[in-house]
C-alpha cells in the first residue's frame, strides 16, 4: 500500500519482557533507563518531544507495549486506517473501553469512579493552565475521547498537546505547591493492589481536552459492533451493546449541532443501561 504521508508510531519498551512483546510493526522506543517511573509513558512522550522536531505533515503515535492486548489491534491495521484517513483529518483514535465512552459523558466523569477527586484537580490544572473548559458540562464522543494515550496525529496536534504537557510538569514538580501534592497522591488502578499518582491519569486525558475544544479533523476506529463489553460495569448482551451504540450516536449529534434535545435523548438511553459501579 502507498503510503500518503509518513507515519512513525512508536511503542515504548521498559525491560527485556516488555520488549518481546513488541508489534514488529512499529517503531521500538527504549525506556528501559526508566528514570521517572511515576510518571510512565508521559515521561517517554514528552522527552521525546521536546527533543526531536517534528515533520509538518508527518503522523507520530507513542503506544504502551499492552497496545495490542488493550486495543486487539496490531500495526498493520493502525498504519492502514491512517493512511486511509491522512487526507481527511488530523488525527486518528484507537481508544479501548468504547463502552465506557459511550456511557460516561466525558472521560473525566469515567475518571471520577475510578479515581474519586480526579475532575477537581483536573479542573483546578486546566483553569491555572487558562484553558477555558467547564468539565461537569462538558459532552464528549467516540470522535473527541482518547484513553491511554493512543492516538496517532500530526505534528500540530503534538505540539499542543506539549505545550499543555509542559506546563502541567512543570506545576506536578513545583514545590511547595498545593496542587503539586494532590497529584502525587495515590490511587488505585485496575485492582485496588495497583496504585499510581493522580498526575498519570490527568495527563492521560490531555487529548481528549484538545480535541474537545476543536480546531482538529478527527477520525476513529469503530470497534463497537464487536469489540468486548467490560462485564464490571455493564451486562453483556445484544440491547446493552445497541443502547451503548446510540449513546455515543447521540452525543456525536449533540457535539454536531448543540441541540439539547439530542443530549436529552442520550440521558434517556442512558439510563435504561444496567450499570454495575465500581466499588
Amino acid at each position: 500500500m502507498k503510503r500518503n504521508n509518513e507515519v512513525f508510531i512508536f511503542q515504548i519498551f521498559y525491560d527485556q519482557k516488555s520488549q518481546q512483546v513488541l508489534d514488529p510493526g512499529f517503531i521500538p522506543l527504549d525506556n528501559t533507563s526508566n528514570e521517572r517511573p511515576d510518571w510512565f509513558e508521559f515521561w517517554v512522550i514528552r522527552n521525546f518531544l521536546n527533543k526531536h522536531p517534528l515533520e509538518e505533515n508527518a503522523w507520530y503515535g507513542f503506544l504502551s507495549p499492552r497496545f495490542r492486548t488493550k486495543t486487539g489491534l496490531e500495526s498493520k491495521q493502525v498504519i492502514s486506517f491512517v493512511d486511509t484517513y491522512a487526507i481527511h483529518s488530523d488525527v486518528a483514535l484507537f481508544s479501548p473501553g468504547w463502552d465506557q465512552i459511550a456511557y460516561f459523558q466525558n472521560p473525566f466523569e469515567q475518571g471520577e469512579m475510578w479515581h474519586p477527586g480526579l475532575s477537581d484537580l483536573s479542573q483546578s490544572f486546566l483553569d491555572a493552565a487558562g484553558m477555558s473548559m467547564d468539565l461537569p458540562s462538558l459532552v464528549t464522543d467516540s470522535t473527541t475521547t482518547v484513553f491511554c494515550n493512543y492516538m496517532v496525529a500530526k505534528a500540530n496536534f503534538w505540539k499542543q498537546w506539549l505545550n499543555l504537557a509542559n506546563r502541567f510538569f512543570e506545576m506536578a514538580e513545583a514545590d511547595k505547591n498545593a496542587m503539586s501534592g494532590q497529584l502525587i497522591r495515590p490511587t488505585s488502578y485496575g485492582s485496588k493492589l495497583n496504585l499510581a499518582p493522580m498526575k498519570t491519569f490527568l495527563q492521560e486525558r490531555f487529548a481528549t481536552v484538545l480535541l474537545a475544544k476543536g480546531g482538529f479533523k478527527t477520525v476513529a476506529l469503530d470497534q463497537s459492533s464487536y469489540a468486548p463489553i467490560f462485564t464490571r460495569l455493564f451486562n453483556d448482551d445484544f440491547r446493552t451493546r445497541r443502547l451503548l451504540q446510540a449513546c455515543d450516536l447521540l452525543k456525536q449529534q449533540y457535539n454536531l449541532t448543540r441541540d439539547n434535545d439530542y443530549f436529552s435523548m442520550y440521558q434517556k438511553l442512558r439510563k435504561q443501561i444496567t450499570f454495575k459501579p465500581f466499588t
